[in-house]
């Protein structure tokens, strides 16, 4: 059997007074330490997240502003439709009048010409027709999809919400399985309580602004 130094014996009853002196230390340390965090946490949890949902197809559906768009595109599209209806009689009177003329000779050669000549026309200005009307509609899209968005931001920044969520009610009852599956897809809400809805707050504000823009004018 091995006899200790009493140096040694010292050095040991040294390092464990220490350890049990430091073990006591973190104990009331971490105990003091939940005691003061307690009152903090209670105060960020008692705040808790505001939260705000905002039906989009909703607010597109009542904004005026689009109603008048809608407007001004049907408008536009009668328009286009109509030079292209008249554009058609048109080839339709001439191809009836070249059917009377004599095979071969030089007046029907003729208006066929001017028939092949109007008929791609009319065909170039359909495509250019349905390019343009196209393109009205996304830039009018996108300038509401810009406005609706800005307001949705002005409300959340006012009101300081946390967060403001699009929510969507797609229609379930058409199309095939492909179409119900993308559809089922972009329901991004699936419940939510009518006192975190701000969706006729939206489309009031953008109302009244754009009334007192159109009276500006």
């Amino acid at each position: 059997m091995k006899l200790e130094k009493p140096a040694e014996k010292n050095g040991k009853r040294g390092r464990m007074i220490f350890a049990v002196a430091c073990l006591a230390y973190l104990c009331l340390f971490s105990s003091g330490g939940i005691q003061a965090k307690e009152p903090a946490t209670a105060g960020s949890s008692s705040k808790g997240l505001k939260i705000g949902v905002v039906d989009l197809n909703t607010v597109f559906e009542k904004y005026e502003k689009r109603k008048m768009f809608d407007v001004q595109l049907k408008e536009q599209e009668k328009q286009y439709q109509k030079i292209v209806n008249d554009k058609k009689k048109e080839l339709v009177s001439l191809g009836e009048k070249i059917q009377l003329l004599d095979l071969g000779s030089e007046a029907r050669k003729k208006d066929e010409e001017v028939f092949e000549k109007k008929n791609m026309e009319l065909e170039s200005y359909a495509k250019f027709a349905e390019k343009s009307l196209m393109k009205k509609y996304k830039d009018y899209f996108e300038s509401l999809y810009t406005e609706v968005c800005r307001e949705v931001e002005d409300i959340g920044s006012r009101e300081q919400y946390d967060l403001i969520i699009k929510k969507e009610e797609p229609e379930l009852q058409s199309g095939g399985i492909t179409e119900l599956q993308f559809k089922v897809g972009i329901k991004t809400v699936l419940y939510h309580s009518g006192s975190v809805d701000i969706t006729d707050q939206v489309i009031d504000n953008l109302n009244k602004k754009h009334s007192a823009a159109s009276k500006g004018k």
